[in-house]
């Protein structure tokens, strides 16, 4: 048998040694990363990723289901100098899709990237004003107010809610329905708290010049029907109308010729002093 020449073998050994090391490197390039837990923090670095990436990225990453509507194109930039939970990553998330003209809604534990114009048309969840809406999600919440007339909040808050969603008022329980983003909730929630607080003005007296307070006190009522006053009237005025608002009440004094009027802040006492002056 003839033996193989030593210079030969070292030359077989030699490539023999880098074909393994070729074949490991190939194997250890096609092996993917250690995949992320869910719930376990991490941080952020996505620069110009496709939105449909970052959303399949954070959906893992935050165990949550994440569905992105076809209209839904484009490109964002998502970082944090420090590992973050999945729920602040996900409100980031949604913060950077509404910089770009899109939400997040939640429905039937389903997350939905659409356009933030019809968001508010596809179900998000409903909450009282006792529950916590979601960071960076679009939700709708009730608030049902006890003292305020849910009529003369709404000029006030109407120019806080984003311009894409919507405020309503329902008269029959004096509640305001919101469909805004989380954070504004929670802002809309503490004005709202602010201004719906109990009280009432001192008794004021309106002295009438040129008409008689027992005409005056009715047509006044029936100005103020429309908004949910409930008042009293003395003998000889018109019935008092009720409501779930903010009571007002007038007293036609004949005697003195004058309206008694107790409201239940200065904005309707103003309100109602206008009235009679006109």
């Amino acid at each position: 048998m003839t033996t193989m020449p030593h210079r030969f073998r070292s030359h077989l050994h030699r490539s023999a040694v880098l074909a393994w090391a070729l074949c490991a490197a190939i194997a250890s390039a096609q092996t993917p990363p250690p995949a992320v837990r869910p719930g376990q923090p991490i941080t952020l670095n996505f620069t110009d990723a496709e939105i449909e990436a970052v959303a399949r990225a954070i959906g893992l990453l935050s165990g949550r289901h994440i569905v992105v509507d076809p209209r839904v194109k484009g490109t964002l930039t998502l970082v944090t100098e420090a590992p973050v939970s999945p729920q602040a990553a996900l409100a980031q998330f949604g913060a950077e899709l509404r910089l770009r003209g899109y939400a997040l809604v939640e429905s039937q534990g389903i997350v939905k990237i659409v356009p933030e114009a019809e968001a508010k048309l596809l179900g998000g969840p409903v909450l009282t004003e006792a529950q916590t809406p979601r960071d960076g999600q679009l939700v709708t919440q009730i608030f049902r107010l006890q003292h305020e007339n849910a009529n003369q909040l709404l000029p006030v808050l109407r120019p806080l809610i984003s311009p894409n969603n919507l405020i309503t008022v329902n008269p029959g329980s004096n509640a305001l329905v919101i469909t805004d983003y989380a954070d504004n909730l929670r802002r809309l929630a503490r004005i709202i708290a602010a201004l719906d607080v109990a009280g009432g003005t001192e008794l004021e007296v309106v002295p009438l010049q040129h008409a008689l307070a027992s005409d005056v006190v009715p047509l006044v009522l029936r100005l103020l029907d429309g908004e949910d006053v409930a008042a009293r009237s003395a003998p000889g005025a018109a019935p008092a109308a009720t409501g779930s608002g903010p009571r007002v009440t007038l007293l036609a004094e004949p005697r003195s010729n004058a309206v008694l009027v107790r409201a239940a802040n200065p904005a309707r006492l103003a309100l109602v002093r206008s009235l009679i002056e006109k």
